[in-house]
């Protein structure tokens, strides 16, 4: 990065290369393209807008003329009291820096005179060599400095013939763009299409030209009038149709808006050479690339750019005035900056949120101090250097703050990997239900662990999460860690409840179900696994009974009977289901009466006379029916309160059973 350094007047050095071909093109177009626009829209023509074209001529050539007087004000460097390595040094620079193609003209007048110096220089040492007695035939002379200027010299050429070529074959692209657009607009003309469509698709191919670049020289007027000629045949096709012409005016008043909001917003940038630049561009798109608008906006439109370009020209003529002065208010402006990206520098910041706060704060510092404008040169270097030096010692305390906390980032990484495996243990430990508390302590260590990165504390936390809701997921599901054994058990019992599909059944209902009770008695005396799992299994074998006795083809009576049969030898062992159901049969039982009770009332609005009435008979039936379920349910509730008094006296024979083996033998 370079100081904004610069004598009155020099900014013509910072425009384009190579702008001779591009102005010769931009010209030409600016003066056919006004023309073919009056020509093809005649209607628009008249003398408001002539006198706001005359109006912005005049402004763009006050312009141009400072930009050249501003250019005329630079005064070349002169070498004529150079050496020959001075010489040598500054064709180097000028032949190697940004602008080097606009630096032809003093690289020619260094070369003139490395010339005249080296032929005085060689002149010199050929009168020496030969007064010494050396015969002119054997003298050579060719210094080291006459070498590396040569090498300088063999090099600039060849950049420039390189750029040249590259140009070239730029603008043969350019041109061969060029005449396919003028094609696509041929192709436009009588074309059977919606107009709105066709017109904007003239539109972009006109964009699309005056957006490519120049072409070559010889080429360049017969392509202009080929598109002007067939631009004014789309016109004629178009029959300069009002829709369009209103649509035509929309678009141009929307864009010289934008035109003149950018104008505008030139007054707050502080670098006004570079504000006058862009106004500059800012006038050609306004007198170039757009037409004319309604009539009724032309001049307000008008005088609102001017206004906010006169603003620009009087901050410029202020600038011009007293350049010295606006050169010393920003270096005034540059040390206040430094001064504040001091102070930031020399703040102790202890954490990741201060020190990018800060971070955002100097940058903004440092892009301030680079959009002020030039200041003296004698004071350009220092300033610089101050600059670096401030920018250096932050930046060496930020990666210092930020390689330490790496270093605690990796501790913090490393205490919640081990938690991750502490917790990966517990889960697969077989009493791990017996350490809920300490997978809570671990979750309150987790809480205490210092800053992560937030992507790797995700991915982290994505991991160490999904172990914890797996371990109070089994502990409210009553999950079981099966040992060996077990799972051996599981294992048989499974393929006992897939034999199932090929047990044959008698065909009578009795015997079905003393054939079904018999298989229940042998699966309740086989060894217990315990827990959910049993509770499980024994859900997948009281199914599978289910799906077998409906491949018997009994009747409807019996296949209800047997399926009961099947439905309390399941509750008999699922005492959690079995309550389950009787609850839900009793708030049943007690909806129903609710609602009976409700229907009762109903009835007592109506009189004796009217249990003719239809509605009265619907609430009897609606009574009936109630009943009818409350009856079921009833019989259901009695059927499972049976079912739950046997389990509880099977508990209780066994519990009485256990008693008497567990009670010591009398001594006699």
């Amino acid at each position: 990065m370079e100081e904004n350094t610069q004598n009155p007047g020099a900014e013509e050095n910072l425009e384009p290369q190579n702008n001779e071909v591009s102005d010769q093109a931009n010209k030409s177009k600016t003066e056919e393209e006004k023309k073919t626009v009056k020509e093809a829209h005649p209607i628009t023509v008249d003398t408001d807008v002539k006198s706001s074209d005359e109006q912005e001529t005049k402004q763009e050539e006050t312009i141009e003329k400072s930009e050249s007087n501003k250019t005329e004000e630079i005064q070349p460097k002169d070498y004529s009291n150079s050496s020959a390595e001075e010489l040598t040094n500054a064709f180097k620079e000028l032949s190697t820096a940004t602008n080097w193609l606009k630096n032809h003209s003093e690289i020619q007048k260094i070369s003139q005179l490395f010339d005249e110096k080296f032929r005085s220089d060689l002149e010199s040492v050929k009168e020496k060599f030969i007064r010494e007695g050396g015969n002119e035939i054997d003298f050579f002379y060719k210094p080291d400095y006459k070498t590396n200027f040569d090498q300088l010299g063999f090099e600039y050429r060849k950049k420039r013939r390189a750029h040249y070529k590259d140009q070239e074959a730029t603008q043969k692209v350019n041109a061969e763009r060029k005449k396919a657009i003028i094609e696509e607009i041929k192709g436009l003309i009588g074309i059977d299409e919606n107009i709105n469509t066709v017109y904007h698709k003239f539109r972009k191919l006109q964009e699309s030209w005056y957006s490519t670049g120049p072409v070559p020289r010889s080429e360049n007027q017969n392509l202009w009038e080929t598109f002007k000629h067939h631009v004014e045949r789309f016109y004629d096709f178009l029959h300069l149709n009002r829709e369009l012409r209103e649509l035509d005016f929309k678009h141009n008043y929307k864009e010289k808006l934008k035109i003149i909001e950018k104008a505008e917003s030139l007054k707050e940038m502080p670098d006004i050479m570079r504000a006058t630049r862009d106004l500059n561009t800012l006038h050609k798109l306004w007198k170039n690339d757009l037409g004319p608008v309604a009539k009724e906006h032309r001049e307000a439109l008008w005088k609102r750019f001017q206004e906010a370009t006169k603003i620009i020209q009087q901050r410029r003529q202020e600038y011009q005035k007293d350049i010295a002065g606006a050169m010393k208010a920003n270096l005034e402006k540059k040390k206040e900056l430094l001064q504040e990206m001091n102070q930031l520098s020399e703040l102790e910041l202890t954490n990741h949120n201060a020190w990018q706060k800060a971070l955002k704060q100097f940058n903004r510092l440092r892009e301030d101090f680079k959009n002020i404008g030039y200041i003296p040169t004698k004071e350009s270097k220092q300033t610089w250097k101050e600059f670096r030096e401030i920018g250096s010692t932050f930046m060496r305390k930020k990666n210092v703050f930020y390689r330490d906390q790496k270093k605690v980032f990796n501790q913090n990484i490393k205490q919640k990997n081990e938690l991750i495996t502490q917790s990966k243990e517990i889960l697969e430990d077989p009493v791990w239900n017996t350490k809920v508390q300490e997978m809570k302590d671990i979750q309150k260590e987790w809480k205490k662990i210092g800053f992560v990165p937030r992507k790797l504390d995700n991915k982290l936390w994505v991991e160490f999460s999904e172990i914890h809701k797996i371990f109070f997921d089994r502990i409210k599901s009553g999950y079981q860690h099966l040992t060996e054994h077990q799972e051996s058990l599981k294992k048989e019992k499974i393929t006992q409840i897939d034999s199932l599909d090929k047990k044959q059944f008698s065909g009578q209902t009795d015997h079905v179900i003393e054939e079904l009770t018999a298989l229940w008695n042998n699966w309740s005396e086989q060894e217990k696994i315990g827990g959910q799992t049993e509770i499980e299994l024994n859900k997948k074998f009281i199914t599978k009974l289910k799906e077998v006795i409906k491949d018997l083809k009994l009747d409807k009576k019996a296949l209800d009977e047997v399926q009961f049969k099947i439905d309390a030898l399941g509750l008999e062992h699922d005492p959690d289901k079995l309550n389950k159901e009787l609850n839900e049969v009793i708030n049943t039982i007690n909806k129903l009466k609710g609602e009976r009770a409700q229907l009762e009332n109903n009835l007592e609005f109506f009189t004796d006379s009217s249990t003719e009435n239809p509605l009265y008979k619907n609430v009897e039936k609606q009574i009936k029916n109630c009943q009818t379920k409350i009856d079921k349910a009833q019989e259901e509730y009695i059927r499972l309160k049976q079912i739950k008094n046997a389990n509880l006296k099977r508990e209780d024979q066994k519990q009485e059973t256990n008693s008497e083996e567990n009670q010591e033998p009398e001594v006699e």
